[in-house]
């Protein structure tokens, strides 16, 4: 039997990157891009350049209130949005991170039962599957009883296959 590192150097690595955080500011840009929130934003620049344009010179100095109002109304609601977003991305991410880490299984390696991550299997590794168990693998059955397997992720289709073991399909 080949040793784990040149399994690994001949058929790669099974180790599956985490979900990444959105950043910050993507949430904001996306938080910004409502279609009444880019109507205000218009408007509160069309009403900044009238009032400015049209105010007599005395009145210049406060025409620019209303205006710098609903933008900074504008920029209150998206960084609430984007903040809201990011906390609860956040929450998701590390309910996540504890399930992944959860993700074990026994194979055989030296001759023994070992229990590693699933990120951790190698090509060639004998596995215990046990009920209700999710791997993200292909392999071959030595011995079953009454295995069934649930393919819908990758197939589509919910319905639960039969699986049979290598010397009952030849």
């Amino acid at each position: 039997m080949h040793s784990l590192d040149t399994r690994e150097a001949v058929f790669g690595s099974n180790y599956k990157e985490g979900l990444q955080r959105t950043p910050f500011c993507t949430l904001l840009l996306t938080a910004l891009d409502d279609f009444m929130l880019k109507i205000l934003i218009v408007c509160a620049i069309f009403s900044i350049v009238v009032e400015m344009s049209f105010a007599k010179p005395e009145e210049r100095s406060k025409a620019w209130v209303e205006g710098t109002a609903i933008l900074l109304a504008v920029a209150l609601v998206s960084g609430v949005t984007a903040w809201s977003d990011y906390k609860k991305e956040g929450q998701f991410l590390k309910t996540q991170q504890l399930e992944e880490n959860s993700k074990t299984v026994i194979c055989m390696r030296d001759h023994k039962e070992v229990e590693v991550h699933r990120n951790n299997l190698k090509v060639g590794d004998i596995i215990k599957v046990v009920n209700g168990m999710n791997i993200p693998i292909d392999g071959i059955i030595l011995s079953s009883s009454g295995v069934m397997s649930d393919e819908s992720a990758m197939t589509g289709e919910s319905d639960h296959l039969s699986k049979e073991t290598l010397e009952k399909c030849l």
